[in-house]
């Protein structure tokens, strides 16, 4: 996306005058495309691990803070989550992008980077390039936990849906209009890219529009940065997704119905507004997809993070 220098001084300074009159920065509506990533540091996100929320009906009703409290409370009672607790993952900025990663790179746990801004209807644009195979997403209307809310697949791996959605512990529902499958290249590259199968546990769900793998393979970039934009509007998000211009998805999930997803907990959970952020996904040896999951030492990377608020 390109803006005038006008443009960009007005979304920059927003905020700052907000704040002066005393209005709650999460309930401004800057005008124009703001930048959310300058490029050099991470000002403006926090790094948090990821942490599952349990599936029990304790836990249904619950959103906010106190969700966030019950969360933390629940894995701190677990020994087996302690290290998770600690983990917040990889990231830094090199060479003008944002890259996350495990850390260390044999922990197999995963971890999100979020705004710490929270934003309700919005369009974003970025640009992606992870590596093969890793399991990463751009989340939109995300609790504080990371690990709740809509994410945007850019699942690069074996079984993967890229620019589909998926819902994070509101139902675990996948909405992909399409999978890939791959060969490894040294350097966490992929090689023959093609359609792939669909992991068993995950029904195909009905969007109002899905690409095909054929689409797709037209104007995805192997093995280099591809253009995401990403349009999230609604009390409960309608959400469009396209890539290098193709749209790629649009899911209602207002109407949506599937087994599991309840929309007015889902509001309930998540309000109407939340977090944009960026998974490192875990690995569960255990898994059929085993390392594939997240290959170790593997990275995904973003940059020219711009978001308009709508």
């Amino acid at each position: 996306m390109r803006f005038t220098r006008r443009e960009f001084l007005r979304s920059a300074t927003v905020l700052p005058v907000a704040g002066a009159a005393g209005l709650s920065l999460s309930s401004v509506r800057a005008a124009g495309p703001q930048v959310l990533f300058d490029g050099k540091t991470l000002n403006g996100w926090r790094a948090a691990p990821r942490l599952s929320v349990p599936s029990t009906p304790a836990f249904a009703p619950l959103g906010g803070d106190e969700l966030l409290s019950a969360v933390r409370k629940w894995h701190e009672g677990r020994p087996e989550s302690q290290a998770m607790l600690r983990h917040t993952g990889r990231w830094e900025v090199v060479e003008g992008a944002i890259v996350g990663g495990q850390k260390p790179v044999d922990s197999n746990l995963g971890a999100y980077l979020l705004t710490d801004r929270t934003f309700a209807d919005f369009e974003l644009e970025l640009d992606a390039r992870p590596d093969w195979p890793v399991d990463t997403g751009i989340m939109v209307r995300a609790h504080a936990l990371g690990s709740v809310g809509f994410q945007v697949l850019v699942d690069h791996r074996p079984k993967g849906g890229i620019g589909g959605v998926f819902g994070n512990s509101i139902g675990n529902f996948l909405a992909a209009p399409f999978t890939i499958d791959g060969d490894k290249e040294p350097g966490f590259r992929v090689a023959h890219l093609r359609e792939g199968g669909r992991e068993s546990q995950f029904k195909s769900l009905p969007m109002s529009h899905a690409a095909t793998f054929a689409d797709f393979a037209r104007i995805w970039r192997v093995n280099d940065w591809n253009h995401f934009r990403i349009r999230c509007v609604g009390r409960l998000p309608f959400i469009t997704t396209w890539i290098n211009g193709l749209k790629i998805c649009e899911l209602d999930t207002a109407r949506m119905e599937t087994p599991g997803y309840d929309p007015e907990l889902v509001f309930t959970r998540l309000g109407r507004a939340g977090h944009i952020g960026f998974e490192v996904h875990d690995v569960n040896l255990k898994n059929p997809l085993g390392q594939d999951r997240w290959a170790r030492g593997a990275v995904c990377r973003w940059r020219n993070v711009v978001v308009t608020e709508l």
